[in-house]
């Protein structure tokens, strides 16, 4: 029965080292996209894709072996804490690329509409002619190169 006991114990402590592997490396990409975010190149984040999809589902089946307290509280006690320490890290990490990725949506969303903006202004005639029918807007008065960029 003890030979057991202190098999699963090696299992355990082996998965919990697997996931703290994958928590750090999780949080690695994680700093990586917050460096990128903040080098204003957001595009550039769509080329780690695959990477962060495949480290995302390990990390996720890796973190399921450790659903109860009981099964952390089971490793010993500095295995603990860096597993602590590391989780701490990746949701601090998670927490400031999610602040700046909704930074640079409400800054990408209000650059869509003012440019949505701009173009239904233009295309809507402003006046009734004689007749009753929209009036065309004059050469004048429609929307220029420099119109668009102030208006962005």
């Amino acid at each position: 029965f003890a030979c057991r006991k202190e098999s699963e114990m090696s299992a355990n402590l082996a998965k919990a080292e697997e996931l703290i592997a994958l928590t750090t490396r999780l949080t690695a990409m994680v700093e990586d996209d917050i460096s990128t975010l903040k080098g204003k190149r957001p595009a550039m984040l769509a080329r780690n894709e695959a990477d962060r999809a495949t480290a995302m589902l390990l990390y996720g089946k890796a973190a399921g072996e450790f659903r109860t307290v009981a099964s952390v509280t089971a490793l010993p006690a500095a295995t603990q804490t860096r597993l602590k320490t590391a989780t701490a890290k990746l949701h601090a990490s998670i927490k400031e690329q999610s602040r700046l990725l909704i930074r640079f949506r409400h800054v990408t969303e209000g650059l869509v509409k003012a440019v949505a903006d701009v173009v239904v202004a233009r295309e809507t005639p402003t006046a009734y002619a004689k007749s009753g029918a929209f009036a065309r807007a004059g050469a004048s008065q429609r929307a220029t190169a420099m119109t668009l960029n102030q208006a962005v």
